[in-house]
């Protein structure tokens, strides 16, 4: 890694919405519709840092017909790293099991 590709990862993950998308993709695969529930944010806005962690190579994502799937990409070069930095983040108010508490839960299957 040189000084660009490492600037390049530390841009990427550092802003709040998208350490959460990390966060939540630490945890499992998600699509847009869930993650505009978790974090109260339009789907545009949301596609908006997705773009930037694909720029990144930080997560990867796979068609499931007119749904797209997204998680963390195992074989980025800093993929440890990413999830050591991720363990020392406190875990996200909102999650899963609280979307399917609240009737919130988005099937996207």
């Amino acid at each position: 890694m040189d000084y660009l590709q490492m600037e390049s990862y530390l841009k990427a993950i550092s802003d709040h919405n998208r350490m959460l998308i990390l966060k939540y993709l630490s945890k499992d695969s998600l699509c847009i519709c869930e993650f505009t529930e978790l974090l109260d944010m339009t789907q545009p806005a949301i596609s908006q840092h997705m773009r930037k962690l694909k720029q990144a190579e930080l997560v990867t994502e796979e068609r499931r017909g007119r749904w797209t799937i997204w998680a963390l990409n195992v074989r980025h070069p800093q993929y440890p790293i990413l999830i050591h930095l991720l363990s020392l983040l406190p875990e996200p108010e909102r999650t899963i099991e609280t979307l399917v508490a609240e009737g919130k839960k988005v099937v996207c299957n």
